[in-house]
């Protein structure tokens, strides 16, 4: 009996596929499945068909193997009806599902805001149907969290110009993806085609990025970052790689006159900086290096004073940050656009540039870093041990995790990018509602990022 036969609804709907089950994912145990070579043979729709098979001691010591065969549909998953599958001695058996308490738990990925660039990912926004009569419309503005469905297990991620970076981690190596606009070859060259030279200019799924890393199975990915058309890559052996729009220098490479950036094919390696690089941060055409020993360095544009430099000129070389920082020992930088924030050993937090900068409501500039007042991040007498871990910069507006998980974000609203709920900007920090606590964020122009380790 095909597939088509046992459940002809399913079929009906869309295209499908199997894919394996992983151990800890949830099915009722009554369910039975037959093996998936049996289907793939019966099912012209199911274009890709595997088995999950586990080996599993009984209560008298025999061995047996289980399998299981899933169904995932365009918009939810189905357990095939029913029915028996055969181990390796020809004998039927039972699918059962074993979850157990020391299962592996997997961070989840969020993204919310404007969705025609492509940045989130999600190509059923552009394509919601295939039917002559499409029951959902392409979808414009995101304006609460959604779910990313990824099947790689995520390490890091950015938000840069319409566009996306996502650093997935496996036992073997490490891999960064793109997804979004891509006019200026900041997520990478991919050609349009085999025989081609053009690169794509937009991605609307993740895609991944192939860098010339002379150590891949040792070499990981430790941070990626984005700005308005650039991008940073660290390394943790093979320091940084920069890629995309260097018409500032902000890839940190001589500038070329009249350089083309559409298709273009470089993925520099950053040098010139004393120190191990432990973090990167792209601004909007500018880029911050911080070190191990608590030292900043910059290069792009400064015209306003967002480099910190003690100038308004562009400079392609990274060269330390000037200035009252200087002498503070830093923990964490990021910026974008043109507005920065750092975080002191002590856990304040200080901000510098163009914008919204969290003290008052008033737009105002400063190439001085300022300290924010903590109380805005919930301390108080009675919450003395109050202090921000992490800080974000998007395009004009901010956000930051204390060391309980909360999230506050501030600035420029547009399209709803803070997740507050409403459209107003936001003049001093404010907590975000999240199921769970933040481990991290990747803010961009207009839509945001949150990794959220449990959900409620």
């Amino acid at each position: 009996m095909s597939l088509a036969q046992v459940y002809p609804p399913l079929l009906q709907r869309a295209s499908y596929s199997c894919f394996v089950l992983p151990r800890a994912t949830c099915c009722l145990p009554s369910l039975h499945a037959r093996s998936a070579s049996q289907l793939q043979h019966h099912s012209p729709l199911a274009t890709s068909s595997s088995t999950c098979r586990d080996s599993l001691n009984t209560q008298s010591g025999q061995s047996r193997t289980y399998y299981a065969t899933h169904v995932r549909g365009q918009d939810q998953e189905y357990d095939l009806p029913k029915s028996m599958g055969k181990n390796e001695t020809g004998k039927y058996v039972d699918l059962v599902q074993m979850v157990g308490k020391h299962r592996k738990r997997y961070t989840s990925v969020y993204v919310w805001g404007f969705t025609y660039t492509g940045a989130l990912g999600v190509p059923s926004y552009f394509f919601p149907s295939q039917r002559k009569n499409p029951i959902r419309k392409p979808k414009k503005f995101q304006p609460i969290p959604y779910k990313l469905k990824f099947d790689e297990k995520i390490t890091t991620a950015a938000c840069g110009y319409g566009f996306s970076l996502i650093g997935s981690h496996t036992q073997d190596t490490s891999k960064v993806w793109g997804m979004g606009i891509n006019t200026n070859s900041q997520i990478g060259y991919h050609p349009k085609a085999m025989t081609s030279v053009e690169g794509m200019h937009t991605i609307i799924s993740p895609t991944e990025i192939n860098l010339p890393l002379t150590k891949p199975r040792k070499t990981r990915v430790s941070q990626v970052s984005c700005g308005r058309s650039h991008s940073l890559i660290l390394t943790d052996e093979e320091g940084v790689y920069s890629l995309g729009n260097n018409s500032h220098g902000q890839c940190g490479r001589p500038i070329i006159p009249l350089e083309d950036y559409s298709s273009n094919k470089v993925i520099h390696k950053i040098g010139g900086i004393e120190g191990k690089i432990k973090q990167i941060s792209c601004g909007h055409d500018h880029s911050l290096f911080l070190t191990e020993d608590g030292h900043i360095y910059s290069c792009g544009w400064g015209a306003d004073g967002q480099t910190g430099l003690g100038h308004f000129e562009d400079t392609s070389t990274p060269t330390r940050l000037e200035g009252d920082i200087k002498n503070e020992h830093i923990t964490q930088i990021t910026t974008l656009a043109d507005c920065c924030l750092a975080i002191s050993e002590s856990g304040e937090v200080w901000v510098w540039g163009y914008g919204f900068l969290g003290r008052g409501p008033k737009l105002t500039d400063t190439a001085v870093p300022e300290c924010i007042d903590m109380t805005l991040f919930g301390k108080s007498r009675r919450r003395t041990d109050i202090a921000v871990t992490k800080v974000w910069c998007g395009h004009h507006y901010f956000a930051a995790v204390t060391n309980n998980g909360d999230l506050y974000t501030w600035g420029t609203n547009g399209s709803g990018c803070l997740g507050l709920g409403q459209l107003h900007s936001q003049y001093f920090p404010l907590k975000v509602s999240l199921p769970g606590q933040v481990t991290h964020i990747a803010c961009g122009v207009d839509h945001t990022i949150a990794l959220v380790t449990k959900d409620i």
